[in-house]
């Protein structure tokens, strides 16, 4: 068989199958969305890429339609000025970064100095660590809540937005009957701390993503779009488990876990990108933890791009 028609029947076995398992997301009427949202990527979903070809793999992000991007602190050896020129030359927005609470603490005069030069909007404390979180030890639960109310002022005055991203462990009830996400910000200044709503997470716990987004709107100017599939039901959290399968699905004795791109598993992408609007959101950010479904990373965010171009939002 010529290797060309042959390339171009494995294209087409690969498309038909990629199809199947997305099946059943249908495309709303174009009216459906009243505006555009610019779309950025968490860059920890490349990040082997980027350790790779830093520059090549903006260059890639930005051909694949993405307005900006979302960084997670590291540079892999490149200086943030040269980190912003690039970004800068391939017309990427780089709107927000992940910095790791610890460095806040250690140094938030640097962290300010680094995101200036940057030129982020957002800085954003990405997860808390375990003997810190709600329904651990309440007191230095207490105290890492005031601390980022603390830096979220700081940040602030320098002209950014604090904002925190959640993961499940937040939706929990403390023994007052406060769900700890919530304790989280109405013990802070909205305009010192603000919200980056994981949405895969949101729903991993059980909570209703557009009653979340609802009862903070205004306050909600980044949400994360991440899709996944869950089957059974996992002893720990995903991010927790030790093993990874060969097909990158995370699994223990109670059920599987997989990310996928969005549009490919069992978050209701349309009607949370609506209610994103509604509830003042300024950016949409995708992220995929983990490659699935036979793509690599980069495949799995251009994955999500081409869903997103189907609802007619890039």
């Amino acid at each position: 068989m010529n290797k060309s028609i042959f390339k171009y029947l494995m294209g087409a076995v690969l498309a038909v199958l990629l199809l199947a398992g997305c099946a059943g997301k249908k495309a709303p009427e174009v009216t459906k969305f009243p505006k555009k949202l610019p779309v950025g990527v968490q860059l920890y979903s490349v990040r082997t890429d980027l350790e790779a070809d830093f520059y090549g793999t903006l260059k890639q992000i930005r051909e694949m339609g993405y307005a900006g991007v979302e960084f997670y602190g590291e540079y892999y050896g490149n200086s943030v000025a040269q980190v912003k020129r690039w970004c800068t030359e391939l017309g990427l927005i780089p709107f927000s970064n992940h910095v790791p609470f610890q460095q806040m603490i250690d140094d938030v005069d640097k962290v300010i100095e680094e995101n200036t030069v940057l030129g982020v909007q957002y800085i954003v404390f990405p997860y808390m660590d375990e003997a810190s979180r709600p329904g651990i030890d309440p007191e230095q639960f207490k105290q890492t809540v005031a601390k980022l109310g603390e830096i979220g002022a700081k940040v602030r005055e320098a002209g950014f937005q604090l904002l925190y991203h959640n993961h499940d462990f937040e939706f929990v009830n403390l023994p007052d009957g406060t769900l700890g996400y919530d304790a989280i910000f109405s013990s802070n200044a909205r305009e010192n701390l603000q919200n980056e709503l994981d949405v895969c997470w949101c729903d991993y716990a059980g909570q209703d993503i557009c009653e979340t987004l609802e009862r903070y709107k205004g306050g909600v100017p980044v949400v994360h779009l991440k899709d996944y599939k869950l089957e059974g039901h996992l002893s720990s959290a995903p991010y927790a488990l030790i093993g990874i399968s060969t097909d990158n699905s995370m699994k223990d004795e109670g059920g599987s876990f997989e990310y996928r791109p969005l549009g490919c598993g069992q978050v209701d992408m349309e009607k949370v990108i609506l209610k994103s609007m509604e509830v003042g959101a300024q950016w949409l950010c995708v992220e995929q933890d983990e490659p699935s479904m036979g793509l690599n990373r980069l495949q799995g965010v251009a994955k999500s791009v081409e869903y997103l171009r189907s609802l007619d939002l890039m």
